[in-house]
């Protein structure tokens, strides 16, 4: 209900510049929303530079679990949606390190059509985290993936929380001290990705509420407890019906 809730009041601010696009569905819910800077070269580049330099704008994304809308910021709030597109539709590269002379943390979105790039946006983040959050939101495991990520990689870095923390962003993991995440990304910056073992609950925590596992036979019995756990469930259930 909260998230349909959330869906009605953002498509009050949601303004289409073509094709209109449903926004509102049961099975959909917002995964990360904000603002990045385009990078494109400038349409009449100076004869005298040696390198055009290249021009920037905002853009602001909102990306769901099944969609992509990209649009210009408004006044009171409101949003010009000139591009979206569906998540198979989508391609993402990390280019912070194989690009030369543009710095910051660069990466390339691709919208795709009949499997072919139809279009491209060059996008850059403030931070190294805020960029892995937005190519990990754009390009999700699914929840059997990350059970497969954990049994076939027992060592898998793994984690466990040692104070609480409360999710602030909708891409982040609330924790309770205790809570054990297997570990899928880790920024230079302080953020890391994680999987809770208990549930397979996939998002982002900031690394100092969690302290590193650094036994693997204490690795190897958390996921062997979990696997335990995960079989009696199977069974009960099965019982059930």
């Amino acid at each position: 209900m909260k998230r349909t809730e959330e869906l009605i009041h953002l498509n009050k601010k949601i303004h289409f510049e073509s094709k209109i696009f449903p926004l509102i569905s049961q099975s959909r819910w917002l995964v990360r929303h904000g603002e990045l800077v385009e990078l494109a070269p400038p349409t009449m580049p100076a004869v005298s530079a040696a390198k055009p330099k290249l021009s920037t704008k905002a853009i602001y994304l909102h990306v769901f679990n099944d969609c992509l809308l990209l649009s210009r910021k408004k006044e009171m709030g409101k949003f010009a949606v000139f591009l979206y597109a569906r998540m198979p539709e989508i391609q993402v590269k990390d280019l912070s390190s194989k690009l030369q002379g543009i710095p910051g943390q660069v990466f390339l979105l691709q919208l795709l059509h009949s499997h072919q790039p139809k279009n491209q946006l060059l996008l850059r983040a403030q931070t190294e985290s805020e960029k892995q959050r937005w190519i990990s939101a754009m390009c999700p495991s699914s929840a059997q993936e990350d059970k497969e990520a954990i049994s076939e990689n027992e060592d898998l870095p793994q984690v466990q929380c040692i104070r609480a923390y409360k999710a602030l962003e909708p891409d982040e993991l609330t924790l309770e001290k205790a809570d054990i995440l297997a570990v899928r990304t880790r920024t230079g910056d302080g953020w890391l990705e994680g999987i809770r073992l208990a549930d397979g609950e996939r998002g982002w925590v900031p690394q100092a509420y969690v302290d590193e596992i650094t036994s693997r036979s204490a690795r190897l019995r958390n996921i062997w407890e979990t696997r335990r756990i995960e079989s009696a469930t199977n069974k009960l259930q099965e019982t059930a019906a």
